[in-house]
């Protein structure tokens, strides 16, 4: 995986990291099929399960709790050590590492070095809050009529897929 790829440093994941989340995050901007979503949803009851992790339905304005992003926010970090310190942003250490000032970020309790919110490795954990809103949403939903998108999902990304599809087969609502 390339955002995990073979480094001789933390600094120099955290130099490679950085580029690509100011490219791709900071300075994304939503895209017009992005606006017309979020106005196409607006006042509507919904919730946004993603296998993104740029941060872009939170960049188009989409509420931050109505979203899960499956596969982590790399506009976030967690410790390396494998325990579940928690998660903080990254923006200020990617500001820093784009502005040639950059520093590994350690985690404040064990001050290990912090890694992408991303599954990258097994010391990944999931989002469980969003998780447990996105299980709320489908549960007070369940006899409701619900649309699914699949937007940009396809058989390379199971992880999402398949739960979704197999979601569809079982309420057919």
């Amino acid at each position: 995986d390339a955002l995990d790829k073979d480094f001789d440093s933390w600094d120099e994941k955290w130099q490679f990291w950085s580029q690509l989340i100011n490219e791709y995050s900071v300075e994304y901007e939503p895209s017009k099929a992005m606006k017309q979503l979020k106005e196409l949803l607006d006042g509507k009851n919904y919730f946004i399960a993603t296998s993104t992790f740029g941060h872009f339905f939170e960049k188009a304005g989409f509420d931050q709790e109505k979203i899960f992003n499956v596969f982590g926010d790399w506009t976030m970090m967690q410790c390396s050590s494998g325990l579940n310190h928690g998660t903080r942003s990254d923006l200020s250490t990617v500001k820093r590492y784009v502005n040639g000032q950059g520093e590994v970020p350690k985690c404040e309790d064990c001050n290990s070095p912090m890694e992408l919110h991303m599954p990258l490795n097994t010391h990944f954990f999931p989002d469980e809050d969003a998780n447990t809103r996105f299980r709320w949403f489908l549960t007070r939903n369940q006899t409701n009529k619900v649309v699914v998108l699949e937007l940009g999902v396809d058989p390379t990304s199971p992880q999402l897929l398949d739960p979704m599809a197999k979601l569809v087969e079982q309420f057919k609502d």
